[in-house]
C-alpha cells in the first residue's frame, strides 16, 4: 500500500505542475484543459489522502511483503452474483443516460428513471429472498 501511497502523490504533483504549466502557457484562458487539470490533481490527492489514512489502521498487507506468495492472498474478496441481470439493464439504461446529456435534458430525465431502478435493484440485490441476511 506505501508503494500506491506515494504513486498517487506523486502522480498529484505531476498533474498540478504540468496544469499550472499548461495554463501558464495558454494564459489561463482555456476553459477545459487547466480546469480539467486541476481535476485530475485533486483525484490523484483525493487517493492519496485516502491511502495514506486508511494504511495507518492495518498491519502490512499480502501485497506489501516482498517474499509474499499468490496464495498468501487467497480467500474472499466480497459477494458477487454470478447469475444478476441488473449490471447488464444498469449498462442499458446508462447508455441511454449519456445519449440523453448529448441529445436533451429531457431525455436525461427519461433515463434517470431506469438507472435508479436498475442501481436500487443491484443495492439490493443480497437482501431479497433466500440471501437476505
Amino acid at each position: 500500500m506505501r508503494t500506491n501511497i506515494v504513486l498517487f502523490g506523486g502522480i498529484g504533483v505531476f498533474v498540478l505542475v504540468v496544469a499550472f504549466v499548461y495554463g501558464f502557457l495558454t494564459g489561463f484562458g482555456e476553459l477545459a484543459g487547466f480546469p480539467l487539470l486541476l481535476l485530475t490533481a485533486g483525484l490523484g490527492f483525493m487517493l492519496w489522502w485516502y491511502l495514506r489514512s486508511t494504511d495507518k489502521h492495518h498491519e502490512v498487507l499480502d501485497g506489501d511483503n516482498p517474499e509474499g506468495e499468490i496464495s498468501d492472498m487467497a480467500g474472499n474478496y466480497g459477494q458477487f452474483y454470478p447469475w444478476s441481470w441488473w449490471p447488464l439493464g444498469l449498462g442499458f439504461s446508462l447508455a441511454f443516460l449519456f445519449f440523453g446529456i448529448a441529445i436533451d435534458w429531457w431525455v436525461l430525465l427519461i433515463g434517470l428513471i431506469p438507472t435508479l431502478f436498475f442501481i436500487t435493484g443491484w443495492v439490493m440485490e443480497g437482501n431479497r429472498k433466500t440471501y437476505a441476511h
